[in-house]
């Protein structure tokens, strides 16, 4: 593993908008200096989550590993836990003041071993690649799952929604549809979905209350044919008798006649209309001319009128419901009945109309023969191609009511009656079963996608449990095969001497344990470390872990924060020199420190690594060795950190106090600050290059800042202001009183001005050589 450049850091910590600008890239050996707060945690930090394979706390992360980039939330996949970090962090999770505390193991490897380690490596890699398709199966199994479930869930509520009523369905949820897609997954293709109109139906029965039964209707038996031949027969008859031939030339006549002789039936002598004498004669004339067989034929004539009438009133009369009285789904079949039977009923009464003329022009001439044709179809109206089929139907010898569309509707008009009236009698009943087609209708609409989801189920299922017993058995040989080689005591020995070495006495010892090792001081677990001690033992231990079986420190990166807090200087150097000699083969070494003896001899050794002659660094020649520092500029209250090239003062004198002093001298030359940013950290540059130059100018009392001003010469109310602009500002994360922000900061350039006159006074041979170099 490789990492080439921290490309993006935005929203991390107290690196707010930081990206990789100019900046040469990350060799073997890096050193990046940074004073405390200037975000060497925060970045150490970064490299902690990659190593534990865990996405970073905050804000967006873009790393360049193997020339790929990789982000923050890519750390969880491991694709960057190659690394090792000595920290903080690390020092507050390995040395706890416990008794009985265990840490982690170091593992050895034993010897002739390198067979077995080869296999372990084998069967890891063959693990690795089972933890991710079991990885991969589970989440494939849970999203199928959740699928499934959600599918099933929301089919359930349709259901539970469209069958309420029914205490069946009240509490319809998920199982009860998982068992309904069971069975019918079961039963294939015999059951089919239901057509969309008898669905519709079984809707609406579900919906609204039972409706009270209607009557039946009674349709009269109307014999068309017979009582077309009765009228015929009439027709074609007449009458024999004396007739007067002026009365059989003129029927008109001759019914005004027959109507006056009956209203004489009387014995009056004298003619209604002319009041003239009626004869003897004339009545007997008429009389003969109007017989008794006429009398019966115009009787008869008058009964098939009658006849023909009371067929007409029947013919529109038949006791038919309003369709309201009927269930919605039964009335669309009869409407479509009423229309048929409507149309049917139009044509009998044209037909009985045309009877009706016929009789009434034969009772006008009784003694000639007409013709029925010559009274049907005498109108438009009666003209159509449907009345004449009609007709004609009839002449055959068929009853009207049996010509095939009026029969067909009245039995539908029967039928839908039957029909309302039984589902009226089997409402709830009727319900009952419609609730249960529709439930089984749902789950076969449902069928196909449920099919599916339940196959991506199995499917992730049965790869799931195959990876699983595939992995079972490795995971034994994994086991056996590191038992066999794994030897922590000689680890133990081995940290035991070192220790004693790095802290000058061997007070402290590392005792050996099943699974780890146990910090004793004596025959007692430590308690009450020290800081340098807590940070020694894990220092020590942490640089034995690079030797780990499951870290190979040739392929791996390493970094080391500040591993020498409050250590004494003997023990800087000791803590220096392990360090050196366990990290030299890494594939790359970050250091960050805060501690100018610290990064010195690190920086001497990076320079004798990378060649550089007379300690001359060139960032943008690719010697394998690079320096840095953390930068730290103001956003309003905010820091903002930010990584740059060590500046070259740090890196060609072996003093802190070179880089301090030309950043004073800087600051004394720039114009009033137009923002606290500008000036934020130049009281404690001020103080550090202060106490720098008293600790060699006033030795005798280091450590009393005013006591050592005092001694210096110079103008006393100078060296005052440049005291309460240290005092005031210097060893604080944050100014501490407002009210000097404009009135004190603001004169920062003119203070540090006075500072530098002051060590002038003081040594103008070293002032002079300072601001040469600076």
């Amino acid at each position: 593993m490789k990492l080439t450049r921290i490309q993006k850091l935005q929203g991390y910590r107290i690196f707010r908008d930081f990206t990789w600008d100019g900046l040469p890239d990350f060799g073997r050996y890096n050193l990046i200096y940074g004073w405390n707060g200037a975000g060497k945690t925060s970045l150490s930090t970064l490299f902690r989550f990659m190593q534990r394979s865990s996405a970073p706390d905050s804000g967006a992360v873009e790393l360049v590993i193997n020339g790929q980039v990789v982000t923050g939330t890519d750390f969880a996949s491991g694709v960057a836990s190659a690394v090792r970090v000595f920290n903080r962090d690390f020092v507050d999770r390995n040395v706890f003041e416990v008794p009985g505390h265990t840490l982690p193991p170091v593992f050895y490897l034993g010897e002739n071993s390198s067979e077995k380690q080869k296999r372990i490596t084998e069967l890891r890699e063959e693990t690795d690649k089972l933890h991710i398709q079991i990885s991969a199966f589970e989440k494939q199994k849970f999203e199928a799952t959740a699928e499934l479930n959600s599918f099933c869930t929301n089919q359930a509520r349709g259901i539970r929604n469209l069958l309420l009523g029914d205490t069946r369905y009240n509490n319809y949820e998920a199982p009860k549809f998982k068992d309904l897609m069971r069975s019918l997954s079961t039963v294939g293709q015999s059951v089919t979905r239901l057509e969309e109109r008898e669905r519709e139906r079984l809707e609406m029965s579900l919906s609204g209350t039972p409706m009270p039964g209607v009557a039946v209707p009674p349709f009269a038996d109307v014999d068309l044919s017979s009582l077309t031949e009765q009228v015929k027969a009439a027709l074609a008859k007449t009458v024999v008798a004396s007739t007067i031939q002026e009365l059989v030339d003129n029927p008109r006549v001759a019914g005004w006649v027959e109507h006056g002789l009956r209203l004489h039936a009387g014995g009056q002598s004298r003619c209604h209309f002319c009041k003239q004498e009626l004869t003897t004669g004339r009545v007997h004339e008429l009389e003969a001319h109007f017989n008794d067989h006429f009398k019966a034929h115009q009787q008869h004539l008058e009964e098939l009128s009658r006849s023909v009438e009371s067929f007409r009133a029947h013919a529109r009369v038949h006791g038919i419901p309003e369709r309201s009285a009927l269930y919605p789904h039964l009335r669309e079949e009869f409407d479509a009945a009423i229309d048929k039977l409507n149309s049917h009923s139009l044509m009998i009464e044209m037909y009985l109309d045309g009877l009706k003329r016929a009789l009434k022009a034969k009772q006008g001439e009784p003694f000639s023969a007409l013709k029925l044709s010559d009274f049907i179809g005498g109108t438009q109206d009666s003209t159509s191609s449907g009345f004449l089929k009609f007709v004609e139907l009839i002449a055959k010898g068929l009853s009207a009511f049996s010509f095939a569309t009026g029969l067909l509707a009245m039995d539908t008009i029967v039928k839908t009656v039957r029909a309302h009236n039984e589902y009226t009698d089997n409402f709830e009943k009727s319900a009952s079963a419609a609730r249960t087609q529709l439930e089984l209708d749902e789950g076969l609409k449902a069928l196909s996608e449920w099919s599916e989801r339940q196959t991506r189920v199995k499917n992730a299922t049965d790869g799931l449990a195959q990876a699983q017993d595939t992995l079972r058995p490795i995971s034994g040989q994994i086991a056996n095969l590191t038992r066999e080689i794994r030897q922590h005591t000689p680890a133990a020995d081995e940290l035991n001497r070192e220790m004693a070495a790095y802290l000058g006495r061997d007070e402290l010892r590392f005792e050996a344990k099943d699974n780890g090792y146990t910090v004793m001081r004596g025959k007692q677990p430590a308690m009450h470390l020290s800081e340098g001690e807590r940070t020694a033992i894990a220092f020590m231990y942490f640089l034995k872990t690079l030797r780990d079986a499951d870290f190979k420190l040739e392929e791996g990166v390493v970094v080391v924060d500040d591993p020498v807090s409050s250590l004494d200087a003997n023990s800087l150097f000791c803590a220096f020199a392990y360090m050196k000699e366990r990290t030299k083969d890494a594939k790359q070494l970050f250091v960050l420190t805060h501690n100018f003896a610290f990064f010195r001899q690190v920086k001497n050794w990076f320079n004798f690594a990378a060649g550089l002659k007379g300690g001359v660094y060139n960032p943008e020649k690719g010697i394998g060795c690079h320096f840095y520092m953390l930068g730290m500029k103001m956003e309003g209250e905010n820091r903002n950190a930010y990584l740059r090239v060590l500046d070259p003062l740090l890196h060609e004198y072996e003093s802190e106090y070179h880089y301090l002093f030309r950043c004073v001298k800087e600051g004394a030359e720039t114009a009033a600050p137009k923002s606290l940013a500008e000036v934020y950290g130049l009281p404690n540059i001020a103080r550090r290059v202060l106490e720098s130059f008293l600790s060699f100018r006033v030795p005798g009392k280091a450590g009393h800042l005013a006591q050592q001003m005092e001694s210096l010469k110079g103008d006393a109310a100078a060296k005052a202001r440049v005291l309460r602009f240290l005092h005031t500002h210097s060893h604080l994360e944050r100014v501490s009183e407002p009210e000097h922000d404009l009135s004190v900061l603001s004169e920062a350039p003119a203070i540090l001005g006075d500072l530098l006159s002051i060590i002038k006074v003081n040594d103008e041979a070293h002032y002079d050589a300072m601001m040469k170099i600076a």
